[in-house]
């Protein structure tokens, strides 16, 4: 086939365009030669339209290109989607990890949905599964768009999830290569790096690439440094990455696509007409430019401009090319009179998101006249999620279904002395929202569990809101909060079985970090004890019933090696996180004395003068002047 320059460089693009209407972006593709879209919720009305308008779309891209358009989506599934009206909602990835040990091939039935259901509207990439290690808790982006932090659990249900797309003629991609589960920032906002090794990244990151189980069509690169490989290239742009790892060790021969170029990571690093340029030279086939023109042009014309003075080869050029094509010869064929039935659909993806709700913990109590909830209300919690549409109030549907009062509360905006009050006397329910990432939510779990005679934990999200605090009575874990999950919830709480088993580990206490500068095992890991539960209500009898001697013994030796009792290093503990709560955080003196394990102000605030010679509200003060 001849394709003139633009032509070629436009199938190695996906482009996204702001509006509902298939005509603004075939404008595009007529006059630059664009030759794919990704759709975003901004540009779906309903299911029935987007099908339409995909139709238009692939009519334009044969007039002006001689050549299909590759129709992207991210329907991840969960709290991660594009198209919420017309198909079926199925469960998140670590809503599905949960439920497979109860049903282990709930990621095939899912995937099978997704693929049958994108086949049918025209669309023939589904950027999924996320195949991640979500080994690290603290993950701003990840968390339940992995289906674990077990690498050959993530390896096994990727496999099936990918297969069960891809038997319906629909691509199925790995994202994100070399792995994003244990980063600490959101590459929307910024570049992150690790330096993890790659022996390491073999051992967890990189076991569902290397696995003989599945090899996906598609696989979608990180921006991240891996600065032990590559100290100068994000992965997304780093021949030693793309070309020398997975295409050459790897034998990788399927497609490899960008994350978005606009996000921040890449986008104020790099300039884009260069970097187009750098991820076309290390072997990428496809480079995704989601939102904006302006930018998606200076990748373009970025190409364009190697390619006419040699920087990018004609082979290198043809290469991406050919490989795009073969893709396309495949997988861009629609289906002729291709029926689904969404009922059987629905009645699945129900069955699977019933099975993934889990009793993490101790056991649930009758919810009757003496109970209470109280839930945050649903909003974006990552960039990931393009749009909030379902708007829920878990605390008003709970607090309806069993007619109970409720309170309905702001994630991360809201008075912990009005809930207490709500509170007194009560069992509560209490529904967070990774509120291990959250300060005031930690604050407000803590003072709960501290003076509740009962308290039911439900995780909205992952599970990881027990991470540093006492366990409440009874947890729940959902993985995502949407109308699905707070449906299947609703029945575990009236009676249902709940089957899922949390895919992730919950070390409440941390593990076992020694710590710095003590030579004795028992004392070292008494004050190590003591860091990792200084919010908690502990005594010495605690720390010595951890450590399996007296609190006799365990007293003396303390007294002995360090020169201080238990009581100062707990104290002086809790005074140094406060220091720092007053220095970073605009949360109220009380909050902090909550945090920090002080049940009461007025003796947080004694103590606190005590150590540091002024109050805490001083303290502040000061740190404020001296900034």
């Amino acid at each position: 086939m001849d394709l003139t320059l633009e032509q070629k460089v436009g199938q190695l693009m996906i482009i996204g365009w702001p509006s509902t209407k298939a005509e603004d972006v075939i404008e595009l593709i007529e006059k630059y030669h664009f030759g794919n879209i990704i759709l975003f919720t901004r540009n779906i009305k309903s299911a029935s339209s987007i099908k339409e308008e995909i139709r238009k779309i692939q009519e334009a891209a044969i007039k002006y290109n001689g050549i299909p358009a590759f129709i992207c989506i991210d329907q991840e599934g969960g709290n991660v989607r594009r198209i919420y009206d017309g198909v079926t909602q199925v469960p998140g990835l670590m809503a599905i990890g949960a439920a497979s040990s109860y049903d282990e091939d709930a990621a095939y039935k899912i995937g099978k949905i997704v693929g049958e259901e994108l086949k049918y509207l025209g669309i023939n990439i589904n950027f999924s599964p996320v195949v991640d290690i979500n080994s690290n808790p603290k993950n701003p982006i990840i968390g339940i768009r992995a289906f674990s932090d077990n690498p050959r659990l993530v390896s096994k249900l990727s496999a099936k999830y990918a297969r069960g797309i891809e038997e319906n003629g629909v691509i199925a991609t790995y994202k994100h290569f070399m792995g994003h589960g244990n980063v600490m920032i959101d590459s929307h906002l910024d570049l992150p790096q690790l330096n993890t090794s790659y022996e390491e990244l073999k051992e967890c990151e990189l076991v569902p690439y290397l696995t003989s189980e599945y090899q996906p069509q598609a696989i979608m690169t990180a921006h991240i440094l891996y600065n032990k490989i590559d100290d100068r290239f994000p992965a997304t742009l780093s021949r030693k990455i793309i070309h020398d790892i997975l295409r050459k060790e790897m034998n990788y021969q399927g497609l490899v696509i960008t994350d978005c170029y606009e996000m921040e990571a890449v986008s104020r690093a790099f300039a884009l007409e260069e970097a187009g340029v750098f991820s076309i030279k290390a072997t990428v086939d496809l480079v995704l430019v989601s939102h904006t023109f302006g930018r998606q042009m200076k990748v373009r014309n970025g190409i364009i401009k190697a390619v006419l003075n040699g920087e990018i080869s004609e082979r290198e050029l043809n290469e991406r090319l050919e490989n795009v094509l073969r893709h396309k010869a495949i997988f861009t064929k629609q289906k002729l009179h291709h029926e689904v039935n969404f009922k059987k659909n629905e009645q699945i993806a129900d069955e699977v998101s019933l099975n993934s709700v889990t009793l993490v913990s101790g056991e649930p109590f009758p919810i009757d006249e003496k109970t209470i909830i109280i839930g945050v209300t649903n909003y974006l919690n990552t960039s990931a999620e393009d749009k909030n549409v379902e708007k829920m109030d878990i605390a008003k549907i709970i607090g309806k279904e069993f007619n109970i009062p409720h309170l309905s509360i702001d994630s991360k905006n809201f008075n912990v002395n009005e809930i207490a009050n709500f509170a007194k006397n009560k069992k509560v329910i209490l529904a967070l929202s990774d509120s291990h990432l959250t300060l005031i939510q930690r604050v407000l779990y803590t003072h709960l569990k501290q003076n509740q005679e009962k308290l039911m934990l439900i995780s909205l999200r992952t599970p990881y809101d027990v991470l540093s605090q006492e366990l409440p009575d009874c947890h729940y874990a959902i993985y995502e909060y949407t109308r699905k999950s707070v449906s299947s919830l609703i029945k575990v709480l009236k009676g249902h079985k709940p089957n899922g088993v949390c895919p992730v580990k919950l070390d409440v206490n941390g593990g076992k970090i020694q710590s710095e500068g003590i030579e004795n095992y028992l004392v070292r890991n008494a004050i190590q004890y003591i860091k990792e539960n200084y919010t908690k209500h502990i005594t010495l009898s605690d720390v010595a019933d951890e450590l399996n001697v007296s609190n006799e013994h365990l007293s003396r030796l303390i007294k002995k090696i360090t020169n201080r009792n238990f009581s100062d290093h707990l104290i002086s503990i809790r005074i140094n996180h406060a220091m720092r709560y007053l220095k970073t955080t605009t949360l109220r003196v009380y909050e902090i004395s909550l945090l920090t394990g002080f049940n009461d102000t007025n003796y947080f605030t004694k103590v606190f003068k005590k150590i540091v010679g002024m109050t805490p509200k001083e303290y502040r003060n000061q740190v404020e002047v001296n900034i």
